[in-house]
């Protein structure tokens, strides 16, 4: 019986694991800014445990500030229209008022590169400043572009 179990268990576990990759959305702009913005959110995460919660890895700010503005490099064109169709939180919005949408991205990535240099300056304090700086403009935007 434990033999079956675990032959059954080892039949179903890389299933489970690759199941809701293969259940994600289709549309591939959906697919393409939901990891673009992962990513952002991860490196956002670890700043924060740097910055914030005292986790002894100073020199890593730099990396993660590094990793966000390349993540917005790279958003390319990753709300075309038709891309509204699926399972996103992007509101409609986001292609009516597309210069308000265009200017809150131009923020956030002014913002990201702000981060940056204070990271690289190495002052714990402007660098917070500059990471709260960065998380405001995202919330203006998540405020008025993103369903929540």
């Amino acid at each position: 019986m434990r033999k079956t179990i675990f032959s059954l268990s080892i039949a179903v576990i890389p299933f489970l694991l690759v199941a809701p990759v293969l259940a994600d959305e289709g549309n591939p702009a959906i697919i393409h800014r939901q990891g673009i913005y992962s990513a952002v959110g991860g490196h956002m995460k670890a700043i924060k445990s740097i910055l914030l919660l005292e986790f002894d890895a100073a020199k890593d700010v730099t990396f993660h500030a590094q990793g966000i503005v390349d993540a917005f490099t790279h958003m390319g064109n990753s709300f075309p229209p038709g891309s509204d169709k699926g399972e996103t939180k992007a509101k409609p919005e986001i292609w009516t008022d597309k210069d308000k949408f265009a200017q809150l991205g131009k923020n956030a990535f002014g913002a990201a590169n702000d981060l940056l240099k204070a990271a690289q300056g190495g002052d714990k304090q402007i660098t917070l400043a500059a990471f709260k700086k960065l998380g405001e403009s995202c919330k203006s935007c998540h405020d008025d572009f993103k369903s929540k």
